[in-house]
């Protein structure tokens, strides 16, 4: 029960949100590009493009989101950016089920790819937050050079 206390709920709440905005913002952004230049059906909705574009985005988006979750954790990084993978995909779903009338089982299988890259992209995040945090606490337990006895006074 402690450990659940632990749990950032609301920043990765907000990160899987935003994560999943940011996604959508790409995925937008490469359908006015491939409409300016004079190519749309290349970016529509489960074309090519869309499935890439999902794939590379919910790992990235869902990373990027996990290290600024991680800023301010002392432990359980791989547990918060798994987490945010996974309000990533309940958030996805419920768009999903509510704007096309389909069940879950409707997504297409890369959809289904891309919500496991979001699960593998928050545990990376939080795997190189972890690292990044013992080498901080690493470089400030070693003393200085020529002090090696400087705190025992």
């Amino acid at each position: 029960m402690r450990a659940i206390r632990q749990v950032h709920w609301g920043r990765i709440v907000v990160a899987g949100f935003l994560s999943e905005v940011s996604i959508f913002v790409i995925f937008l952004l490469l359908l006015v590009g491939a409409t300016l230049a004079g190519f749309p059906e290349i970016a529509r909705p489960m074309s090519t493009l869309d499935y890439i574009d999902a794939m590379l985005s919910s790992f990235v988006m869902v990373f990027l989101f996990t290290l600024w979750v991680g800023k301010r954790l002392e432990s359980g990084f791989i547990l918060h950016g798994a987490l945010v993978g996974v309000v990533g995909i309940l958030l996805f779903s419920i768009l999903w089920v509510t704007t096309t009338g389909g069940s879950l089982a409707s997504q297409p299988p890369l959809y289904i790819v891309a919500h496991v890259l979001k699960v593998l992209g928050g545990i990376t995040g939080g795997l190189v937050t972890e690292r990044r945090r013992r080498r901080v606490l690493r470089r400030a337990a070693i003393p200085p050079p020529g002090q090696e006895g400087w705190m025992r006074h």
